[in-house]
């Protein structure tokens, strides 16, 4: 495997994959080369026959927390369309893998961070995990399956209110919604831990199962609202709104809207 610049990649005597991703920033920020290098990434580790498990994983303060705010200030709908698209092709690589993907989440896990938490098989949280889809902030909407996949993970009620709010939630709110499906002292060591369990089972059977889970979540119906997604998040790059939102994120002051 080539080396990556924003990727540190190790392969256990388990055959087991451990992704760390590291955008270069403290913070840990889904940007554009971080995100094609996670795209090439996922396409070796699912034809290594080599690796059975692979685990996502960040760093101490952020699993990912969010994007990089500077590279969607003043982009075209056309632009901000492409962006989506590039998300929507690297989740397909882990919904589609017949390999298990355990996201190992500690520090904020947030925006296109929880969404790429949310495609992942299994959820480890950690203590200090926090979790939210804050777009609405910024004058835009989720446009990485946010919506449609929180909607089923944690009911209409519970995706409105932390959609609508922007409002981040604690690891022990998390559990609760079904988001982590545990919270843990050290979210690596137990996912290695519990993908070592894995690698002892049959990867035929594990491939199976995946494939049965995961018929409804991309069914068709969830592969036309996630298109519906990034469609209207995309037409909201032609609005004052978002570039009022941004423009307020990067100046660190309260945004007016308009709309």
């Amino acid at each position: 495997m080539e080396p990556f610049k924003h990727l540190f990649i190790t392969l256990t005597d388990q055959h087991i994959a451990i992704v760390k991703m590291n955008s270069g920033k403290s913070s840990n920020l889904l940007h554009h080369d971080l995100m094609l290098e996670l795209i090439m990434a996922f396409k070796e580790l699912n034809e290594d026959e080599e690796v059975a498990c692979i685990i996502l994983t960040g760093n101490e303060e952020a699993f990912l927390a969010g994007p990089e705010i500077r590279e969607l200030t003043g982009i075209s709908v056309s632009e901000a369309y492409d962006i989506a698209n590039k998300m929507k092709a690297l989740q397909s690589l882990i919904v589609h893998s017949s390999k298990p993907y355990i996201a190992a989440i500690d520090g904020f896990c947030l925006g296109g961070g929880l969404e790429l938490a949310l495609v992942c098989d299994i959820r480890l949280g950690g203590k200090n995990a926090i979790f939210g889809l804050p777009e609405v902030n910024l004058g835009i909407i989720p446009g990485g399956g946010g919506i449609s996949r929180l909607t089923e993970i944690a009911g209409k009620s519970t995706a409105s209110t932390m959609i609508f709010t922007g409002e981040p939630i604690q690891a022990k709110k998390a559990l609760e919604l079904k988001l982590v499906s545990e919270v843990v002292e050290n979210p690596l060591e137990s996912s290695l831990m519990l993908a070592k369990t894995l690698t002892t089972k049959s990867r035929l059977a594990i491939a199976t199962a995946k494939k049965l889970i995961n018929r409804k979540h991309w069914s068709a119906n969830q592969q036309e609202d996630l298109e519906q997604e990034l469609y209207a998040f995309s037409l909201l790059f032609d609005y004052p709104d978002s570039v009022e939102g941004m423009g307020a994120f990067l100046e660190k002051r309260k945004p007016i809207f308009k709309n």
